[in-house]
């Protein structure tokens, strides 16, 4: 704890007491005020995109941002043993429903998004090529769970793993058969659209990286960097979608939460989509347990097939709505 107590004092900061909350966070309280020390995973490498954050939030006046506090040499962070601490305030965490915590995440990306939005001119056709290769590539993952289908169902009794696969079969032929019409009006909005759209992206969205105080704050932004919007909507609903079963159904209607405040194009919804329904981590498992490799137990295999398939379902309802949406809002106008 001597070292958590130099850090502190970094910050002109009289320790009265240091409590060890989880295994890299702390909870520090001079007497008067409360404060969490995280102890990051940044590296040299990754250190001045992190203090980016910062310097943008600044700029832009991103409240959604926790801020950090500056040691008494006006620093971001504090570097100790080769390892990069910093301070922010405490917020004790008043945990609202998953509709409010769902609807507020929207809310900070889309406001962190739009204030922090570049559009820059580019030469799409390598990236529509892009779209023709692995269009290519989810023809032939059809024809490979084809494939497999058939052979499970040559076994007289089918393993738990087979006969998930075959249950879920019809599923997938919906999810790569809207797939594929996706990635042709990708294609089309590409050769029409010469401009990419750049944001400040959390990298690593999730709904437990919200606290509740007085305001609401998005924290741990180690993995921030610059890049489409799309990508951090992609990690935050295949996350959710994998594990909350019909709790993942309200991030679709809550859609327009996040639209308000970040609307995105056309090929920008297009691409959302696809990640949502790229088949590659499914087909993968059932590769490997075709082939006996990943050493995992059929209880593991089972639970991660499912997984997959929930994302690529949620994908395939998702991209439903969304269209459903944006037909209705259309006839609206």
């Amino acid at each position: 704890m001597a070292v958590i107590e130099r850090i502190i004092r970094a910050y002109g900061i009289s320790p009265y007491y240091i409590k060890k909350v989880s295994e890299r966070l702390y909870i520090v309280n001079d007497g008067q005020h409360s404060y969490a020390l995280k102890q990051s995973k940044l590296t040299d490498h990754t250190i001045q995109d992190w203090q980016l954050v910062y310097h943008q939030a600044y700029a832009h006046n991103l409240s959604a941002i926790l801020p950090v506090y500056l040691t008494e040499q006006s620093g971001l962070y504090v570097k100790m043993e080769g390892l990069y601490y910093y301070l922010t305030p405490w917020i004790g965490d008043k945990a609202p429903g998953y509709e409010q915590v769902a609807t507020n995440i929207y809310k900070m990306l889309g406001d962190v998004h739009a204030e922090t939005k570049q559009s820059i001119s580019i030469n799409t056709e390598p990236i529509i090529q892009d779209f023709k290769r692995y269009q290519k590539y989810c023809a032939e993952c059809q024809n490979k769970l084809l494939s497999f289908v058939e052979i499970f169902e040559q076994n007289r009794f089918m393993s738990p793993f087979e006969w998930q696969v075959c249950t879920h079969y019809h599923m997938l032929v919906k999810v790569l058969d809207a797939l594929n019409q996706l990635i042709e009006r990708l294609k089309d909005e590409l050769a029409h659209e010469q401009k990419w759209d750049y944001s400040l992206l959390h990298g690593n969205p999730d709904l437990s990286h919200c606290v509740h105080g007085h305001n609401t704050y998005l924290i741990n932004w180690e993995d921030a960097a610059y890049d489409n919007a799309v990508l951090d909507l992609s990690t935050l609903l295949k996350r959710q979608a994998q594990y909350d079963g019909a709790d993942s159904e309200h991030l679709a209607e809550l859609f327009k939460v996040y639209k308000n405040k970040n609307q995105l194009s056309a090929s920008e919804q297009y691409l959302l989509s696809i990640y949502l329904m790229d088949p590659a981590e499914y087909i993968t498992l059932i590769e490997q347990y075709v082939s006996n490799t990943g050493q995992r137990e059929m209880v593991k295999r089972v639970q991660l097939l499912q997984r997959a398939f929930r994302r690529l379902e949620f994908g395939f309802r998702w991209s439903e709505q969304i269209e459903n949406d944006d037909s209705e809002n259309k006839y609206e106008d």
